[in-house]
């Protein structure tokens, strides 16, 4: 065999160890997550499902079959250039294509939310001022809640009305958007719960208010940083085309081929995708604070098991852990 064809086979062989050494990994992983289903998520694996939720919902349907493709473009760069660099820049090339065509997380999905809590707050007013309770007003809302967060007010539901306390199932419906809006809805529930005075209609309609006008203003603002997103897009096909040529081309990415030459490439590799994050990173809309503590996880992991729950003091400082100082409810 010639020495181009031993290439191959090395290459072929190396590709295949790293894909079964990645199998391995994600095999044992789902193990030890199932052994260990109180074990906290690490931080990279928090950001990347962050990152992810970012994207649409039809790249986030087919990041799976990214995946696969991300594979196969490594297999078949490494195949063909018989350099393990090539590949594996090819791979992230795939991999990374839903960010490099959605440049930066749009807050689509945080308007539509904030919209769909302002209009779920104007249902509960007026099922309340019919002289209805909060948790009934919540359990007749949740057939007909907005879509966009109608599951969690399905839940909450069926939380209040199996027996769970109140300021409990309030809290999980909080944590399960982890949303400073949302937030401060809850604590109006959290508030009324506790001192059950008069006026909630009020509120909730002024609270609807409220969060509808911060909705319009985050799609204004949302509306702007969009051309930031479009220039980003088309600045990093631009590139991504130019770089492929370079180190396709037979004279000028012959460089790329030596051993100094595949450093060089894995380093402009990583300056380009921390471009792409800082280009990222200015242009997103970040989430608004969470103005309540996420409930610990032997709270929540004691309702799911249908245990007791430990009951947090009567004062605010209990329920409104991290509050901002003047919040207005």
């Amino acid at each position: 065999m010639s020495s181009d064809q031993w290439n191959l086979l090395a290459a072929a062989c190396g590709a295949l160890l790293v894909g079964g050494l990645l199998l391995v990994a994600r095999g044992w992983r789902r193990v030890v997550i199932q052994q260990s289903p109180t074990r906290p998520t690490s931080k990279w694996t928090v950001r990347f499902q962050r990152a992810r939720a970012d994207l649409p919902e039809a790249w986030q349907r087919r990041y799976r079959l990214i995946t696969i493709l991300a594979l196969a473009a490594m297999v078949g760069a490494w195949l063909y250039t018989a350099r393990p660099v090539h590949g594996l820049l090819a791979a992230a090339a795939v991999l990374g294509l839903p960010w490099i065509w959605n440049p930066a997380g749009t807050s689509e999905r945080q308007i539509v939310r904030q919209e769909a809590i302002a209009e779920w707050m104007q249902q509960l007013a007026g099922v309340h001022e019919a002289g209805g309770t909060l948790d009934g007003a919540i359990a007749t809302s949740a057939a007909r809640s907005p879509l966009p967060i109608r599951p969690q007010v399905q839940l909450l539901a069926a939380r209040l009305r199996v027996g769970a306390t109140p300021s409990t199932a309030y809290r999980q419906f909080a944590d399960a958007f982890a949303d400073g809006a949302v937030d401060n809805a809850v604590m109006l529930f959290l508030t009324h719960a506790q001192d059950h005075g008069p006026g909630l209609s009020r509120a909730l309609q002024s609270m609807a208010r409220l969060t509808e006008q911060e909705a319009m203003n985050l799609r204004t603002v949302d509306a702007e940083r969009n051309k930031v997103r479009t220039s980003t897009r088309w600045v990093s096909i631009v590139s991504i085309a130019l770089a492929l040529y370079v180190v396709t081309n037979g004279s000028w990415g012959q460089v790329y081929r030596t051993a100094t030459g595949q450093v060089m490439l894995l380093v402009f590799g990583f300056l380009f995708a921390g471009a792409l994050l800082w280009l990222r990173k200015l242009a997103i809309t970040p989430a608004a604070p969470r103005l309540l503590n996420a409930l610990p996880q032997q709270v929540t992991a004691a309702v799911a098991a249908g245990g007791a729950v430990p009951q947090p003091g009567v004062g605010r400082g209990d329920l409104f852990g991290r509050a901002k100082k003047g919040a207005v409810l």
